[in-house]
């Protein structure tokens, strides 16, 4: 597999075996999309362009969250410039003019906050970047198990509509099932102007003209002026004075979760809380900073603050917030902002985190809202439209993080999830287990069993097979505990030692819980 450039070396920039010895590392929830960021990396790509990559190539084989019409954001760290940067590309709501009778999409995001990705970070030539995914759609791949597990969410929620399936049913009208050979023809004709013109082609011109009309004929309420007008945002991320000289990075402006997770992770950290805890208190830690930091979310709505920086997470104020707390009881808050549980099936969201072998990182999350977004094929584009975000709960499953060294180039761990409102918590439950637990291992902390404050609701939820110990401290604390399947899914990029480093000891996770997979070879 070629990817472009003219570097003069044994094996030529942009094709696979460019890279000798440690390539990096990748996790996402979707495998095929996983095996061509790996050969990005082998041909000498970046994190960006592996990104990009992987991303394009999961809107072909999973569109239930990653389809061209929804939106996303990236959390990127620059090995030369020791740089963080949050890249801000949510699929926004349409406009008030919407016509009578028509099904309200979203504004999306995806195609443009790539190329903007790309424009800054990328080092392959971008077209070749898409020619995989293009490549997938119009000679057709199999349905993987990621994808048909959202089929069959989707066949209970969304029914008969025609306007909904499109490629997705076979010969005999019925869903396609893991395993079916399918082909989007008219998908593949989207990629191909989207590899040949770039991002903005998808936004401005003809081309988007006739997108949006296309959206109008299937039924969807979308205008040519919304699609130009939107813009990705580049921003500062939070940024988190962390153990051993190091800072942790979280997005700002993309949503709460980012906030959620910052102070979650200051708070388990002060006095080395969670680091001294035993297994039991570690879950009782967890819940109780999740609420607090659910209050401080809300706190800070009604005071109609954002978060623009890092000035609302700060050593003084976790202190401050755990001075109530007890190891041996539950001390609940008042005004936690509410974190319902739902199915991460349900959530219609995917994620994916990249390290190369220089040491550039990026992490993103892309959600359509709700799994296969608002239920509408764009008529002859093969896109599928992400449904409107929900008002006051735009990116709160955005979840990222990067943990790099303050002073120097060495960056550690980085990692991204989904899962609703879940997806911050379950982010922390990994990164708390893994950073601040010298015994543990990226892959048992992906497989430790998870906790979760319910917020307003006053619950604390557990995974099932949480060990009988574990949820009886919880009890004798004083929270009222509910089980669930699971919580979450993370993806992650770890490095012990640090990367660039004499000594390579880096490794990339996806979660088992979820149907992803994760590659970091040499």
């Amino acid at each position: 597999m070629t990817f472009g450039g003219d570097e003069e070396t044994d094996v030529p920039l942009g094709r696979v075996g460019f890279v000798k010895g440690f390539i990096g590392g990748i996790a996402a929830d979707e495998p095929r999309a996983v095996l061509i960021g790996r050969d990005v990396l082998s041909a000498g790509g970046s994190a960006a362009d592996a990104a990009v990559a992987v991303y394009f190539a999961m809107s072909v084989t999973l569109p239930s969250a990653a389809s061209l019409g929804g939106g996303g954001m990236c959390l990127i760290r620059d090995h030369e410039t020791q740089a963080v940067e949050v890249l801000d590309f949510r699929a926004r709501p349409p406009s008030n003019r919407q016509p009578s009778g028509l099904r309200p999409v979203a504004v999306p995001g995806n195609p443009r906050g790539f190329f903007a990705l790309h424009a800054k970070y990328g080092r392959l030539k971008w077209g070749e970047l898409l020619r995989p995914a293009e490549n997938l759609a119009r000679f057709g791949t199999e349905v993987s198990k990621a994808l048909a597990a959202d089929l069959r969410v989707a066949g209970r929620m969304l029914g008969d509509d025609s306007r909904m399936w499109g490629a997705l049913k076979g010969d005999d009208s019925r869903l396609i099932r893991e395993g079916g050979f399918f082909d989007q023809l008219e998908l593949a004709g989207t990629l191909g102007r989207l590899r040949s013109r770039g991002g903005g082609d998808f936004y401005s011109g003809p081309f988007a003209r006739q997108f949006a009309q296309a959206v109008r004929d299937s039924g969807g309420a979308l205008d040519y002026d919304g699609l130009r007008a939107f813009v990705p945002k580049w921003g500062r991320p939070i940024t988190v004075p962390f153990i051993r000289g190091t800072n942790l990075y979280f997005p700002a402006g993309a949503g709460d979760a980012g906030l959620i997770a910052a102070k979650m992770m200051t708070m388990l950290s002060v006095d080395d809380a969670y680091e001294d805890a035993g297994v039991d208190e570690r879950a009782h830690l967890l819940a109780e900073t999740a609420e607090r930091a659910l209050a401080e979310k809300q706190l800070l709505a009604q005071s109609g603050g954002s978060v623009a920086g890092d000035d609302t997470v700060t050593e003084d104020r976790a202190e401050q917030l755990m001075g109530t707390y007890s190891s041996e009881r539950r001390r609940p808050v008042q005004g936690a902002a509410p974190a319902p549980v739902q199915s991460v099936l349900e959530a219609g969201e995917a994620s994916l985190a990249v390290l190369d072998w220089r040491g550039s990182v990026v992490v993103c999350s892309v959600t359509m809202n709700r799994p296969f977004g608002a239920g509408l094929f764009a008529r002859g584009s093969g896109v599928l439209m992400a449904a409107p975000p929900l008002p006051g709960r735009e990116g709160e499953s955005l979840s990222a993080m990067i943990l790099s060294s303050r002073v120097g180039s060495r960056v550690f761990y980085a990692s991204a999830s989904s899962g609703g409102a879940v997806a911050p918590t379950a982010m922390v439950n990994v990164a708390a287990q893994v950073l601040l637990d010298e015994k543990s291992t990226l892959a048992s902390s992906l497989a430790l069993k998870r906790i979760h404050h319910g917020g307003s609701d006053g619950v604390t939820y557990a995974e099932k097979g949480t060990p009988r110990p574990v949820i009886e401290g919880l009890v004798r604390r004083g929270h009222r505990t509910a089980l669930v399947e699971r919580l979450g899914n993370v993806n992650s990029v770890y490095c012990s030692t640090g990367l660039p480093a004499e000594i390579i000891d880096c490794g990339a996770g996806s979660d088992p819980r979820g149907l992803g997979i994760a590659s970091s070879s040499d």
